[in-house]
């Protein structure tokens, strides 16, 4: 039963996984497709003046298409031959399309890659593809055939190259606006082209659901909260310290040395305090997960002290089905004393050709069916009997399945009994 649940929460996230991961390859293919028709209709002096369009070379453009393709495709990779041999060809068309650029720019092989779409984008980019975008490319569709082909963890350490790669592109072209002289020219990337790289890179990593990177990222866990909070710290100080770094070398506040020192003493410091807070925050939250698991664990006891004491049987199990309550009335019943009924399984008291139904109703109350009293035939100690049987599954302070309690009611097969006419209860008579 505790499998059932865990698959739920885990088919959840593995849901909201390949949301994102669709939404990003959306993103791709209408950027590469906006970026194709402005390359292939407006005129160069026009191009020059449209920002986006300028920043994404005709190629990249194609290559934003065919990753938005592949994982717009994958979750329905092996539905049919024809879609599984579509998603196939997405894929290898993206790495192949990086290998030749990156052939076309190392070795100078004028292989003619950056004139596939567009005759001379030279008029408004000059030369090929940027080498960084073509790399990205390669990886991509290396991380995409391996995502294919079941290697989730080579998947994840290739596309993680894309994310190093486009991040420090993004980061040295922030950084240029303030010091051109401190970005290598290998670091050259328009922007637009690096950040939509770097958000196809995302949805990749989306896409694989088996990776324990975005199963810990979208949980909702105690870690999962803590990497949500920690991840954009992570990220914004080291940038903001570098900004400051520069600004006071540039107004000439310390020498690179003493701002490289002040540069990971501020970073060491900002983390600590900051992972600090969220450490103060989540021992809180469990301080007060602790007190209310206290008080639903008294509000159960106390529950318990009077079931145990009613007319009609009633037990409780855990989801492994062990008996862990047994009243009175149970024993009486079943003719097995409690110490000996929580030794057992909760199959011992119900016979064969009921078992099957107990599970269906134990089932329906993991998914949110309503209780109901159901017919269920019971090992009594007067022998095999027909009872009607109440189920409610309990749940612990996180509101997650930690158990069922059953009430039990004999259903009577014999005679209706005859009320004595002194006993007889009189019908209510309305008066006019």
């Amino acid at each position: 039963m505790l499998k059932i649940r865990r698959a739920s929460t885990e088919h959840g996230a593995q849901t909201r996984a390949l949301d994102v991961s669709r939404a990003t390859g959306l993103l791709g293919i209408i950027a590469g497709l906006a970026a194709l028709c402005g390359w292939s209709v407006l005129p160069a002096y026009v191009i020059r003046h449209l920002w986006f369009i300028s920043q994404v070379h005709p190629n990249a453009a194609l290559g934003f298409i065919l990753v938005g393709f592949s994982l717009r495709l994958a979750r329905f990779d092996g539905a049919t031959p024809w879609v599984h041999n579509a998603c196939k060809l997405f894929r290898i068309s993206v790495g192949l399309l990086g290998l030749l650029s990156l052939a076309n720019i190392w070795f100078h092989l004028n292989l003619g890659i950056d004139k596939i779409i567009v005759r001379d984008p030279t008029v408004v980019m000059p030369g090929a593809m940027p080498a960084p975008a073509a790399l990205c490319f390669y990886l991509l569709g290396c991380a995409l055939v391996l995502l294919s082909a079941g290697r989730s963890l080579l998947c994840l350490n290739v596309n993680l190259l894309v994310t190093v790669v486009t991040t420090a592109t993004l980061v040295a072209g922030g950084y240029a606006l303030l010091d051109p002289r401190a970005v290598p020219a290998y670091l050259t990337m328009p922007a637009m082209t690096a950040l939509i790289l770097l958000i196809l890179s995302l949805g990749v990593v989306s896409s694989n659901t088996h990776d324990t990177l975005m199963t810990v990222m979208t949980s909702n866990s105690a870690g999962g909260t803590m990497a949500r909070r920690l991840l954009p710290a992570s990220i914004l100080i080291p940038l903001a310290l570098g900004f400051l770094r520069l600004k006071g070398q540039e107004a000439g506040w310390f020498d690179p040395a003493m701002g490289l020192v002040l540069h990971v003493v501020a970073t060491m410091l900002l983390l600590a305090l900051f992972i600090w807070w969220n450490a103060t925050a989540l021992d809180r939250i469990a301080g007060e997960n602790g007190r209310i698991e206290h008080a639903v664990q008294d509000t159960q006891s106390a529950l318990l002290d009077i079931l145990r004491h009613v007319n009609n049987a009633a037990f409780a199990h855990d989801l492994k089905g062990n008996l862990t309550f047994f009243n009175c009335a149970a024993e009486r019943m079943f003719g097995i004393p409690a110490a000996d009924a929580l030794q057992k399984n909760i199959y011992s008291v119900i016979t064969s050709q009921s078992a099957e139904t107990a599970r269906d109703i134990l089932s329906s109350q993991l998914i949110g069916g309503v209780g109901r009293p159901e017919p269920l035939v019971l090992r009594t100690s007067s022998g095999e009997q027909e009872c009607e049987v109440l189920t409610v599954m309990m749940c612990d302070h996180k509101g997650n399945p930690a158990g069922f309690f059953s009430l039990v009611s004999p259903l009577f097969t014999g005679p209706a009994p005859q009320t004595p006419s002194s006993d007889r209860v009189l019908e209510p008579v309305s008066v006019v």
